[in-house]
């Protein structure tokens, strides 16, 4: 190779290796706009499943990547783990996520309902301290744990008498229908699961309703999220906002969308949808739901202390009214 030639390839091999490096340290507003969201496809997170059928991330020009979990609570693992910069679960996750003090912060409610843990027993379990002695089966530390101690309380049931058993709640219904566990507690799809294959062996001994929570679903954004990802939460909350406007605009055809992803006939899934209320917010209710939740988490020995909920919450990402 002559001279003059590789002088020439010297100065394209430059040339690209400066491209390169200005390319990785130029901030990308692409990256910035990268969000991994985590959330079950089930019940209670219709707001995230119809967002995205409907391209609402997209056109707030935002790069989703959603991360499918089983519940709430390895959504809240997620934040923990680092594998998502933003999570929706339900009011216990979200206490115990925030009591670890990780910099988690929730940045608003997207849905929720008083009455959507179900207790779901055997038909010849007809009152609410009948459950003394006997096995429910729910998923640990989830909002429906939380929100059967909540309603044990109120019912005057003693917990320390019931045996708890701690099941995928994917599971909860066939166990039911084996014997295994003797009542379930749970939100939906699993206690309408556990009905239809049940039929008349089961019915629902109570739920969450009347106990002066609302029990929100609320999104938990990381604090690397929070720090570096400002923009893309509020786009992510504009999007979600339009999300819950065409759930409550356009009924129908909301309710065949998030049959798509959960399982359930579109019956089923209005049924149970049609239990809950679909806006975008976070308000006093919001926290003394919470607090209420986070209470019987101590008592149960799940948490040190009640968080003052306010302190692990960030408003500023919300759309303007």
């Amino acid at each position: 190779m002559n001279k003059r030639l590789l002088a020439i390839v010297l100065v394209i091999i430059v040339v690209i290796a400066a491209i390169s490096v200005a390319f990785l340290l130029m901030p990308s507003g692409d990256r910035e706009m990268d969000l991994k969201v985590a959330y079950s496809e089930k019940m209670n997170y219709e707001t995230l499943m119809v967002a995205n059928d409907m391209g609402y991330f997209d056109d707030a020009g935002l790069n989703v990547t959603p991360a499918i979990v089983t519940g709430g609570i390895q959504a809240a693992e997620a934040i923990v783990t680092g594998s998502a910069d933003v999570a929706a679960m339900g009011d216990a996750p979200a206490v115990l996520l925030i009591s670890k003090g990780i910099g988690a912060k929730i940045i608003a409610r997207v849905a929720g309902s008083e009455g959507m843990h179900r207790v779901i027993a055997d038909a010849n379990i007809t009152e609410p301290k009948d459950l003394e002695g006997r096995k429910v089966g729910m998923q640990q530390s989830s909002s429906s744990h939380g929100a059967f101690l909540q309603w044990c309380k109120a019912k005057d049931v003693n917990t320390e008498n019931v045996t708890f058993v701690y099941l995928n709640p994917s599971y909860l219904a066939e166990a039911m229908y084996s014997g295994e566990i003797d009542a379930m507690v749970g939100s939906e799809p699993w206690a309408i699961n556990t009905e239809n294959l049940c039929g008349d062996a089961v019915h629902e001994l109570g739920n969450s309703s009347g106990l002066g929570s609302s029990f929100p679903i609320v999104l938990v954004a990381s604090h690397k999220a929070l720090t570096e990802k400002g923009e893309a939460l509020s786009r992510l909350l504009e999007a979600l906002d339009r999300a819950n406007d065409h759930i409550n605009d356009h009924w129908n055809d909301s309710m065949a969308i998030c049959a798509s992803h959960t399982g359930l006939t579109v019956e089923d899934q209005s049924k149970g949808s049609g239990l809950q209320f679909f806006e975008l917010g976070f308000n006093a209710t919001d926290v003394q739901s919470m607090t209420m939740t986070a209470m019987g988490l101590m008592d149960f020995g799940k948490i040190a202390s009640v968080p003052m909920i306010m302190d692990h919450v960030d408003l500023s990402y919300l759309p303007e009214e």
